[in-house]
């Protein structure tokens, strides 16, 4: 089992110097392609092996929401007292879901009348 050791980068410059550190460009160009293919194959964390992994893969970029689980909500502007969102915000993250949920509440012990 490997020790985790913690350095500072004047110390990994110094190591790089002595290459006893070597740049993933130095580390890959001892090998052919075709043998960081075979090593990445052979790798048993990569289930990206195939053109048809790589087809059904979808690829998250960082900032970008994936695929909505649920229907998407409809995005309103709406004026609320300031007491009540501050009340809602001070709950943490999901207070706007909170807010949703309490009027779905309410509307369902308070029934609209429609015209």
């Amino acid at each position: 089992m490997s020790k985790i050791v913690s350095r500072t980068s004047e110390e990994i410059d110094a190591m790089r110097a002595r290459g006893e550190i070597l740049s993933d460009s130095l580390r890959t160009s001892r090998y052919s392609e075709e043998e960081i293919e075979c090593m990445a194959n052979d790798d048993p964390d990569n289930f990206l092996k195939t053109e048809k992994d790589w087809e059904r893969a979808i690829i998250h970029r960082p900032g970008s929401r994936g695929p909505q689980k649920a229907p998407t909500k409809k995005p309103i502007a709406i004026r609320l007292s300031p007491d009540v969102v501050e009340d809602f915000k001070s709950t943490g993250a999901g207070w706007q879901s909170r807010i949703d949920e309490a009027l779905r509440t309410y509307l369902k012990e308070h029934p609209l009348k429609r015209a």
